[in-house]
């Protein structure tokens, strides 16, 4: 785990934005009663950033604001340093509350992006169903676990880089992505030279053009798998030529 100390001001030279996702966090002192001022927050997330590897952090601070008090699951934006992810900083002034927080859900729950949100997440096509903070897996994964994997922090979650061909594809069914989703079947190699598998991943596509780019027979595809459970492989979106 990673950490910085309490309410000391942290030095920023390489900065980079990212995403601090939630994983635990203390409660608020006084839900069951007791008053506190100055209430002390513990926080244990993933911080995810664009050229940075997902890492585990720690935060303890007594600087979080009263209506911006986090939940597991919840996504924070961060400033972070690219030379030391350690050291990062929580940007509490642009965490909504209120009307604009509830809006912001509603939309995320739509599948819509925000026109405002200039924050790299998520690569990947986020289906209405799947959008939300829920452990439905697509791919042997939640959505959250695609975001971090594509974001650089595969290793963390057990999953290796290779290649795959494609074998077929076939429609899922109904989908919001104007290219459609669609279950593709695929001849993986295995990253540490045994045999290879067959395995089927499902991706949506922004458009019919990537799609039918992406899905023809005998197309190699950049793919993160799990060497062990065949199940959890994913295309990997950013290194698609």
């Amino acid at each position: 785990m990673s950490w910085f100390g309490e309410n000391k001001p942290v030095r920023i030279t390489n900065r980079v934005r990212g995403q601090l996702q939630v994983v635990a966090c203390s409660p608020f002192p006084d839900a069951a009663g007791e008053m506190v001022l100055h209430p002390k927050c513990e926080i244990d997330g993933v911080i995810t950033a664009e050229r940075l590897a997902a890492i585990a952090v720690q935060y303890s601070g007594y600087d979080v604001p009263k209506p911006k008090w986090p939940r597991p699951g919840l996504l924070l934006p961060v400033t972070v340093d690219l030379a030391d992810p350690n050291r990062f900083r929580i940007e509490w002034d642009e965490v909504p509350t209120g009307r604009k927080a509830a809006e912001g859900l509603a939309a995320s729950l739509r599948g819509e992006q925000q026109a405002s949100d200039d924050h790299v997440f998520p690569r990947a096509w986020r289906e209405v169903e799947h959008s939300a903070s829920s452990p439905t897996l697509v791919n042997g994964l939640t959505p959250q676990q695609t975001e971090i994997a594509l974001a650089g922090g595969a290793g963390a979650l057990g999953l290796v880089p290779t290649t795959a061909k494609v074998l077929s594809a076939q429609e899922a069914g109904p989908s919001s992505a104007p290219g459609g989703t669609w279950d593709i079947t695929l001849r993986v190699s295995d990253p540490s030279g045994g045999p290879p598998w067959q395995a089927v991943t499902r991706m949506s596509f922004s458009s019919p053009e990537r799609r039918e780019m992406r899905t023809t027979t005998g197309c190699e595809l950049p793919v993160l798998v799990d060497s062990d459970n065949h199940n959890r492989i994913i295309i990997d979106i950013p290194r698609v030529s």
